[in-house]
């Protein structure tokens, strides 16, 4: 099938499935077993390279591209495409311990330590420079190969670490506020800074909102989010930006990082501004009765986000994850069923979390397409079957949604209805669009969710939770 996608355009002429492969992770006769399995199942995209930075780079400008280069000739010679992952989402041992203030600080000042992912400071400036190093060697040295249709940059950002609280990023936080405010008498009033005797003198006396003995202001704290999630944004842009401008094909690939649906710390409306397509990672509690709900209100969500282009599930399970206390398997059928629905709500891409199951580390028992029992085990059935099934709907993958209703969303909202101080603690955000959404998928009214500035015109019916925080424009667009 990868003949027929060219190079460079999105979406695909057929439905995209398949899921994370981590050939890091294995030898090389099983690259070749994979790649034949792969063909067999209807695999026609491979998500290569996410977590690969420790094998791409196994010392501080040491570069091994070799294992890549085979394994994306193999699985192009398979018949599937691969979106390339750029391994920024966990930097290598070594990195911290050439420089170990790259490691985050969390709210209370502790510093986290390496030995698992996220291990960084998006804000330092060692960390952005081998980030975009590594990026640059990728794009560089493979970024021309025929395999590659689409760019996966980093994974989850912020998914750990929502916000750093060290030194670095104080520096950081305080030339932000000095581009969004100008001057720190704005900043003050807009902060309310002469309630507890909070006035600044200047810039440089700021700090991020770390713990404090009593109630923080709220002003820092909201402006503490937006900034965040802008620094993440930031260092995304500058991961697409250098692959946009790498000479060759590469320039020329679609670019995508996975989002995590309703995720409080990022302002996905703003992200998606910034990409070329949508993507997200879906992972509903099958001991949950409302997850079939909470799964399309999720979609919708993603759908809604840059709503004239199609958009992907990223990551889902077969049947079980391996974070939850108890982690609930899916029923036969279930993944099928999970899978049409995205599809029905607009996905052309039906992605898995992995290819095939992990031998060691945090992962190995989490279920993949491919499980610790190879093709014996019940999950091949129903893997190889749906892709056999997908193989016949390729008019799916550029379907249009129509929506008649829509549900107003702000993240910048979210975060200052949540702040504590409020008259009520137990004022959710997410409660409320639950509530208003509920209505709507059990009478099979679908909806799209709007950004409070977006034109409403063409909707018969629009719903507003909270909207405790409010932009004259966006106050002006609602009326």
């Amino acid at each position: 099938m990868i003949s027929s996608w060219e190079p460079g355009t999105w979406p695909a002429p057929h439905v995209l499935y398949g899921g994370d492969y981590n050939p890091e992770q294995w030898s090389p006769p099983v690259w070749r077993e994979d790649a034949a399995l792969m063909r067999k199942a209807g695999v026609n995209l491979a998500t290569v390279g996410v977590f690969s930075w420790a094998r791409l780079e196994p010392a501080p400008g040491e570069y091994d591209f070799a294992w890549l280069t085979e394994v994306l000739d193999l699985l192009y010679d398979a018949g599937v495409g691969v979106a390339l992952g750029t391994p920024t989402a966990s930097p290598p041992p070594w990195l911290s311990v050439l420089h170990p203030d790259v490691l985050p600080v969390n709210e209370a000042g502790l510093r986290y330590s390496p030995g698992s992912r996220q291990h960084f400071c998006v804000h330092h400036p060692e960390y952005q420079a081998h980030a975009l190093r590594i990026v640059s060697e990728l794009a560089r040295r493979v970024g021309d190969h025929p395999a590659i249709r689409m760019w996966h940059v980093h994974n989850e950002f912020a998914c750990h670490v929502p916000q750093c609280f060290c030194d670095v990023s104080a520096g950081a936080f305080r030339t932000w506020l000095r581009e969004r405010y100008g001057t720190v008498a704005a900043m003050n009033d807009a902060w309310g800074a002469a309630f507890w005797s909070q006035t600044y003198r200047d810039f440089d006396e700021v700090l991020p909102p770390r713990v404090v003995p009593a109630l923080p202001n709220p002003g820092h704290h909201l402006d503490y989010r937006r900034f965040s999630s802008d620094s993440y944004l930031a260092q995304y842009i500058a991961e697409r930006d250098l692959l946009r401008s790498t000479p060759g094909p590469a320039s020329q690939i679609p670019v995508t990082t996975n989002y995590m649906g309703f995720f409080k710390p990022l302002d996905y409306f703003a992200w998606a501004r910034e990409q070329d397509l949508c993507s997200t990672d879906n992972y509903p509690d099958p001991a949950d009765p409302d997850s079939p709900m909470l799964t399309a209100m999720h979609y919708d969500l993603v759908r809604s986000l840059k709503k004239d282009v199609p958009w992907t599930v990223m990551e889902q399970t077969t049947f079980r994850v391996n974070w939850r206390p108890v982690n609930s398997a899916k029923v036969p059928g279930e993944m099928r069923r999970g899978s049409y629905q995205a599809l029905a709500r607009g996905a052309a891409g039906i992605l898995f979390f992995q290819w095939r199951a992990s031998a060691a580390g945090t992962e190995k028992f989490h279920s993949a397409m491919l499980g610790h029992a190879g093709t014996a085990a019940p999950a091949w059935r129903e893997v190889s079957e749906l892709g056999e099934e997908l193989q016949r709907l390729g008019e799916l993958s550029t379907a249009r949604v129509a929506a008649d209703g829509a549900i107003l969303f702000s993240w910048p909202s979210w975060w200052a209805v949540e702040q504590i101080g409020q008259p009520s603690a137990e004022l959710r955000m997410l409660d409320q669009v639950r509530w208003m959404y509920r209505p709507l998928y059990e009478a099979g009214v679908t909806a799209d969710f709007a950004a409070p500035d977006e034109d409403l015109s063409g909707y018969s019916v629009v719903l507003v939770p909270s909207l405790y925080l409010l932009t004259e424009a966006e106050g002006a667009s609602l009326r």
